[in-house]
C-alpha cells in the first residue's frame, strides 16, 4: 500500500511540471517550473577562419532550445580554413613546391614537396670535397641527375670567358624559340664587322664560330639582326642570365672578349648544364672539338679551355652528358681522363 502511495505521488509531482521561461532561470519547482539542465552543443553554422559559427544546445527536461554565437578564433592557425593544394612547377632558376592555402582567406600553410630549379647543381653525402692536386676548383656533374660528384672550389671566382660565350648562346636560342616562324638556325644574318662583313651566314653557322672563338663581330651581327641595337642586345643576354637565376654572379659584355666582368665556377656550371639542353648548342659545342682531342678514350661533346677554365663533357649510351669544370693554371693535362674514365 505504501509503495501504491508513492508512485501515485511521484505521478503528480512529474505532471505539475509545465514549459519553462528563460535559459538558466530557476523557479520554485512547487510553481510547476524547473532549472534548464542543457545537454551537448551541435554546430548549425560552423565557424570559419573568417565568419563566426553559431551552435544550439536543448534543456533535457523540456527541450527547449538556446542558439549561441561562436567567434572565430584570435589564433589564425587554429581558424577553420578551407584549404586547396597548388603546385607550381620549378622554372630554370626557382624551385618547384606544393603551397597550401586557404580558399577563403589568405593563410598559406608552410610550402612542402619542395623540388629544386632545373638546372641547380646539387651536393649530397657522396660529393666529393676535395680537389685531385694542382686543381684550384672542380664541378663535375651529368645531365639526367645534376646531382655533383665534385664539388671544390664553388664560388671561386674564374675567367668570364666561357660564361660570355654560354650566355649569348643562350640568348640566341630563346630568341628563336620565341620567334620559331621567323627566327631559325637557317636564318641568315649579315656581320655589319670584322673580316666577315658584308657577308650573310646562317644563324648556325654563326654559333658554330660563336662557341669556338667568341668573336665579338658576330656578337654584333646577331644584336643588329634581332634588337636593332647592341644596348638591346646586351640587355636580352642580362636577361637570359636573370631568368636563369645567375645574374647575381655573372656580369658580362657580348662585344668585349677579353677577360672583363665577372663568373664564378658555380654559375658557370649552371650555364653548362642549361646549354647543354639545347641540341644546337650541343652541335657547335662537338664542332669547336679539336681533332686530336681525345677523353677516356673518347672524342668528347664538348671541350673549350680558355683563361684557366677547361669545360668538357661526354655523352653516354642513354643519350645523357656528364660534364666536368676545371679551374687552375696547373691543372693536370690528363686529369679529365681519370675521372671520365670513373664514371663512365
Amino acid at each position: 500500500m505504501r509503495k501504491l502511495r508513492c508512485m501515485i505521488l511521484m505521478l503528480l509531482f512529474s505532471l505539475m511540471l509545465v514549459a519553462c521561461g528563460g535559459e538558466g532561470t530557476t523557479y520554485l519547482y512547487d510553481a510547476g517550473t524547473h532549472t534548464h539542465v542543457y545537454g551537448n552543443r551541435y554546430d548549425v553554422t560552423p565557424v570559419t577562419c573568417v565568419c563566426e559559427g553559431t551552435q544550439i544546445r536543448y534543456c533535457k527536461i523540456c527541450h527547449a532550445a538556446v542558439t549561441d554565437t561562436v567567434a572565430v578564433p584570435e589564433d589564425i592557425a587554429a581558424r577553420a580554413h578551407a584549404f586547396s593544394d597548388t603546385v607550381v612547377a620549378p622554372t630554370e632558376a626557382d624551385e618547384g613546391y606544393t603551397k597550401r592555402s586557404c580558399t577563403l582567406c589568405e593563410y598559406v600553410i608552410e610550402r612542402t614537396d619542395v623540388i629544386p630549379a632545373r638546372y641547380a647543381l646539387l651536393t649530397d653525402a657522396a660529393t666529393k670535397t676535395e680537389a685531385p692536386t694542382g686543381v684550384q676548383g672542380i664541378l663535375m656533374s651529368d645531365t639526367a641527375t645534376h646531382m655533383l660528384s665534385y664539388s671544390v672550389g664553388a664560388d671561386g671566382a674564374v675567367s668570364p670567358e666561357i660564361a660570355r660565350r654560354l650566355a649569348v648562346a643562350l640568348a640566341i636560342t630563346e630568341a628563336m624559340e620565341q620567334q620559331a616562324a621567323t627566327f631559325t638556325a637557317d636564318t641568315p644574318i649579315m656581320l655589319v664587322s670584322g673580316v666577315g662583313a658584308g657577308n650573310s651566314y646562317t644563324v648556325r653557322e654563326l654559333l658554330y664560330e660563336w662557341i669556338a672563338s667568341g668573336d665579338a663581330d658576330i656578337a654584333r651581327g646577331f644584336a643588329m639582326a634581332l634588337d636593332g641595337s647592341e644596348a638591346a642586345f646586351a640587355a636580352r643576354v642580362a636577361a637570359r642570365l636573370l631568368k636563369l637565376g645567375v645574374a647575381e654572379h655573372v656580369t658580362v659584355d657580348p662585344f668585349v672578349p677579353e677577360a672583363q666582368g665577372a663568373a664564378t665556377l658555380y654559375a658557370t656550371g649552371v650555364l653548362l648544364a642549361r646549354a647543354l639542353d639545347e641540341a644546337l648548342l650541343c652541335e657547335a659545342f662537338a664542332d669547336a672539338v679539336p681533332g686530336l682531342v681525345r677523353i677516356a678514350g673518347k672524342k668528347p661533346a664538348l671541350y673549350l679551355a680558355v683563361d684557366g677554365i677547361r669545360i668538357s663533357a661526354l655523352k653516354n649510351d642513354a643519350g645523357v652528358y656528364c660534364f666536368l669544370l676545371l679551374s687552375g693554371e696547373n691543372t693536370p693535362s690528363d686529369l679529365e681522363n681519370m675521372l671520365f674514365s670513373a664514371v663512365l
